[in-house]
């Protein structure tokens, strides 16, 4: 017996904090925040961050959560999580990482490859609020 796409569920949270401290907490939030205003009257750019993006229907492991990320061509609806496919095809412009212990290895080389390969990203921007991980603290990547 197969499962049809339409059953599928698809979680929208993994029951992990949003950030490891408040450094990170802050720079997530407020990077959010300040591109939510800045795009604030322009209907076709959905700016988020902390959720789950799925890139190949039917496959619930196929997903990432950027800490921060920029579409462009998507309504700002507010959505549970964001799927590809329903989405006319639409993959972030732009994503930030915030560097953490947990997550430095992880961001700077499995999820930039996600990015790159499988979302096509085209800016790709690491940040260490802290300072403590990567040197410089601010570094960007066009995919």
């Amino acid at each position: 017996m197969t499962v049809s796409a339409l059953e599928i569920e698809y979680p929208d949270s993994d029951g992990k904090p949003m950030a490891e401290n408040e450094y990170e907490f802050d720079a997530i939030t407020d990077t959010v925040t300040r591109l939510q205003s800045y795009y604030k009257n322009d209907p076709n750019v959905y700016v988020m961050g902390n959720m789950f993006i799925y890139y190949e229907e039917g496959k619930i492991s196929a997903n990432v959560s950027p800490d921060v990320f920029v579409i462009f061509g998507v309504s700002k609806q507010k959505r549970m999580s964001y799927k590809v496919w329903e989405e006319g095809g639409h993959t972030p412009d732009w994503v930030m990482e915030i560097a953490s212990p947990s997550t430095k290895k992880k961001d700077t080389v499995a999820k930039k490859k996600i990015y790159a390969e499988k979302l096509q990203v085209k800016e790709y921007v690491e940040y260490d609020p802290i300072g403590g991980y990567l040197n410089p603290r601010l570094q960007g990547f066009r995919l």
